[in-house]
């Protein structure tokens, strides 16, 4: 593959990994505590090519970057800024102040993290997630023993004017401990520390919306598309270029 085409296609591959993103975000823009996905491009090192691993016996070995310029690696993260907060008047329903807190929930997996603060009751009246897996508070799962069940700022869940439980809240000083399952859903990373467990601090009858901006996604569907079309339309005619050269190159002169 020569210069031009290499480049092409990367840049291309960007961008049509860029609709993927971009299409998930739209499509979680009304779910409770969603975090946008972004692309970053970065160009390869010399251990991330192939040509690293035949560097001893190559002298000439070189990486991708230094023979192909514009030649990158493709990864997605997560913006973790705080979406709006929506007023809904469900007693259940609750989002967090501080944009490092999360709500803990217990699963078959072990422990997830979330912003997504729509919880409910189950039919044993414990406060479970919407996928029907127990929020945790400070003594582990939550059970209410009455009627008019609320949740208070400080995460007091309180069932006919008591106290039953109190939900579980830890902060992550570093996002980088995080790793993305679900739409809403995080877990520790392998290897880092354990989050805080930190005092509640919450808006009763709210949820955290998801920060995807409708308006700007948009646009980045449209540029990402026209610019797929440009590199896809590139590639082509340097293609093109080239079978013609190498029709010239091999007729025999007259």
């Amino acid at each position: 593959m020569d210069r031009g085409t290499y480049v092409a296609s990367s840049a291309g591959m960007l961008q049509f990994r860029k609709l993927d993103v971009v299409n998930n975000n739209l499509a979680n823009i009304n779910t409770p505590g969603f975090k946008r996905q972004v692309l970053v491009g970065e160009t390869q090192t010399f251990d991330q090519t192939l040509a690293s691993l035949v560097a001893g016996n190559d002298p000439y070995a070189r990486g991708d970057h230094d023979r192909m310029p514009g030649t990158v690696n493709i990864r997605s993260v997560t913006d973790y800024s705080p979406g709006p907060i929506k007023n809904t008047g469900n007693n259940l329903d609750v989002a967090l102040r501080n944009a490092k807190d999360f709500f803990v929930i217990d699963t078959p997996q072990g422990q997830q993290y979330t912003r997504a603060g729509n919880f409910t009751l189950n039919e044993a009246g414990d406060l479970v997630a919407m996928d029907g897996f127990s929020v945790l508070g400070d003594g582990g799962a939550i059970n209410t023993q009455g009627p008019g069940v609320n949740i208070s700022p400080n995460g007091s869940v309180v069932s006919n004017g008591e106290i039953v439980g109190q939900i579980q809240v830890v902060r992550f000083e570093d996002m980088e401990n995080l790793e993305r399952v679900g739409a809403n859903r995080f877990v520790l990373r392998q290897g880092t520390a354990a989050p805080e467990a930190v005092e509640a601090d919450l808006v009763p009858q709210s949820l955290e919306m998801s920060n995807v901006s409708a308006i700007s996604s948009v646009i980045d569907l449209m540029t990402a598309n026209r610019a797929f079309d440009l590199y896809a339309k590139s590639s082509q005619a340097i293609d093109q270029l080239n079978q013609t050269a190498i029709t010239q190159v091999g007729r025999r002169s007259q």
